[in-house]
């Protein structure tokens, strides 16, 4: 093993088990996001699959939307994005295992869990605009045709334009407040 190795390999350790505020930051911001996913509207209102697949799809948004605002903050913003994103990740994982899904299968959803992110992650960084642009009328639309296809379930509609302006207006919301609020420690 090389030091270049050596040093991902203590780096990576330093994060598992360092990082105490930090960490306990993206634990309650991912909670947050997990409790905004969770609200009956989405589902009721909004058309929003009450699945596994739905609650992925708005659980994933709603981490998409923090982390646009967090991508506003600089290097401390991203950083705290991707402990939010790891813990995601991680209770992903552990979401397939109550649901049933066998060891040797969780790494294969996983997989495609990350592929869909991936796709996720293109499509918020051309529709969430930088702090203090307006939003545009075809990042609306995009948004909007993304959701509708893959929120919903084919015996509903998926209200994609609501969705969109939701995300939208808690992207704005997280945007105006304050620095310390935003990453805040408290429970």
């Amino acid at each position: 093993m090389n030091s270049s190795q050596q040093g991902g390999i203590v780096a990576g350790l330093r994060r598992l088990l360092g990082g105490g505020q930090r960490r306990r930051t993206a634990e309650r911001l991912y909670a947050q996001a997990v409790e905004r996913a969770r609200r009956p509207e989405l589902y009721a209102r909004m058309g929003v699959a009450d699945t596994p697949a739905g609650r992925y799809e708005m659980i994933a948004w709603q981490v998409l939307v923090q982390l646009a605002a967090l991508g506003d903050l600089g290097g401390d913003g991203r950083r705290l994005g991707q402990e939010i994103v790891d813990r995601m990740f991680l209770d992903m994982d552990r979401s397939l295992r109550e649901l049933g899904v066998g060891d040797l299968s969780v790494g294969r959803e996983m997989r495609k869990l990350g592929e869909t992110w991936q796709a996720r992650t293109e499509i918020a960084e051309r529709v969430f605009p930088p702090a203090g642009t307006a939003v545009s009328a075809s990042a609306v639309a995009e948004l909007d045709r993304f959701l509708q296809k893959n929120a919903g379930e084919e015996s509903r509609v998926v209200d994609g334009a609501a969705l969109a302006a939701d995300l939208f207006a808690i992207l704005a919301e997280l945007r105006g407040r304050p620095f310390p609020t935003l990453l805040a420690a408290e429970p």
